[in-house]
């Protein structure tokens, strides 16, 4: 992460055991922060249930917002919706064996919890694997229109090439 964090700090030292809630919002200037992030702009609402054990820590997220993105089909602006949920457990101790996405081991003695990096792979697990708009009509036309003009071009190219052994089987294709 670069200076100027915008961190996201449970203090846990003072709470007693049991059930404790926590609500974070976060923004562009969260992602900032991070490099090579694909998220410039969003509003995440992150709510939180926190529970203190004598020897670890649960932490339930639940996430909802929006993110700006670009349309993979097209490249317009498209707003993204982020919603899920995400549990973390924090173990005291040593880091003997190899923290996972779920488990994240921290000193004895400490006594804050930062789940910033946590929530930045978080949200980004929530986004699509491809980002479009719901159906291609609501895509910008022009983009469209050439992206299927090159398509068409592409395929009078390839079938021309093609090995007429194989030409059965671009038939076949082409009817499905």
């Amino acid at each position: 992460m670069k200076q100027g964090k915008h961190h996201l700090i449970i203090p846990f030292s003072g709470l007693k055991k049991g059930m404790h809630q926590f609500s974070f919002d976060i923004d562009a200037t969260f992602f900032e922060q991070f490099e090579n992030t694909i998220i410039e702009s969003a509003e995440v609402h992150i709510d939180i249930e926190f529970l203190k054990k004598e020897n670890m820590l649960q932490v339930d997220f639940v996430f909802s917002g929006i993110a700006d993105g670009f349309c993979d089909r097209c490249t317009d602006p498209i707003e993204i919706t982020i919603n899920g949920e995400a549990q973390l457990i924090v173990k005291f101790g040593e880091e003997e064996f190899e923290e996972t996405d779920e488990v994240k081991i921290i000193p004895h003695g400490e006594f804050e919890l930062d789940i910033s990096k946590e929530v930045y792979d978080y949200v980004h697990l929530l986004l699509p694997n491809k980002i479009a708009h719901e159906e291609k009509r609501l895509c910008n036309k022009e983009v469209i229109e050439k992206l299927d003009e090159l398509s068409v071009e592409k395929q009078n190219i390839d079938t021309e090439q093609t090995d007429p052994r194989w030409a059965a089987l671009l038939n076949l294709k082409d009817k499905n």
